[in-house]
C-alpha cells in the first residue's frame, strides 16, 4: 500500500477511486441498457441472478478481506436502483 503524508493525500486518492467507480457504474448502466432490450417485463427482477451475484461477490469480498455486510449493502442498493431504472426505461425501449 502507498504511504501517505497527509489526510489530503488520502482524500485525493479516494477522489480518484471515486471517479473510477463512476466510470464503472456508467459502463454497467450501458450494459443494462442493452440487456433490457432482450428482456421481457417479467424478467426485469431475476431473483436467481441476484442471489448468484451476491453469493459470488461475498466470496470475492472474503478473499479481499472486505466486510460482507459492506459489499451486500452496496450491491443491494445498486441492484435495486438498476431494477428501478430498467422498469423506467422498459416501455420506451420496447416501443412497438
Amino acid at each position: 500500500m502507498k504511504k501517505f503524508n497527509s489526510i489530503q493525500n488520502i482524500r485525493d486518492e479516494i477522489d480518484e477511486i471515486d471517479l473510477k467507480i463512476i466510470d464503472l457504474i456508467s459502463q454497467r448502466k450501458d450494459l443494462v441498457d442493452e440487456v433490457v432490450k432482450l428482456k421481457k417485463r417479467d424478467q426485469i427482477v431475476d431473483q436467481q441472478r441476484i442471489d448468484f451475484i451476491l453469493n459470488k461477490l461475498n466470496v470475492e469480498a472474503k478473499k479481499r478481506g472486505l466486510p460482507k455486510k459492506l459489499v451486500e449493502k452496496i450491491w443491494n442498493i445498486m441492484i435495486k436502483t438498476f431494477i428501478e431504472y430498467e422498469k423506467k426505461i422498459y416501455d420506451s425501449v420496447h416501443k412497438k
